[in-house]
């Protein structure tokens, strides 16, 4: 079949694993088998874009005031009690978003000071 498609097998594989998880394993599976899942899965139509869909979290200017850089961020946001990094901390949308407007405006910082150099 990948001849037939044009694709490497392990291309081919990992794109028929969402019908069949055991292809990777055992190639001697007859993707013919599968015709009438693919036909399914092809007659279901894609679901629409939904238009409300809630934005990233706006970042106003109070809350990036209680942070003087991007190490203070990561300070009061990653580290636990003795200072070290919590490498399994997982930031929030909104703490993603206030890094993401830290770190753009430490680059517009950067770029600035060396066009006046």
């Amino acid at each position: 079949m990948s001849r037939l498609v044009g694709l490497y097998p392990d291309v081919l594989a990992d794109t028929i694993a969402y019908f069949e998880p055991m292809i990777r394993m055992d190639p001697s599976i007859n993707t013919r088998d599968l015709i009438p899942q693919f036909n399914e899965y092809v007659a279901e139509p894609m679901k629409p874009v939904d238009p409300n869909k809630p934005k990233a979290p706006r970042v106003d200017k109070r809350v990036l005031a209680q942070y003087s850089s991007i190490a203070d961020f990561v300070y009061k946001k990653m580290t636990n009690v003795g200072g070290l990094v919590d490498t399994s901390m997982e930031l929030s949308d909104e703490d993603l978003a206030v890094l993401e407007k830290l770190v753009s405006n430490e680059v517009a910082r950067r770029r600035k000071n060396t066009r006046k150099k």
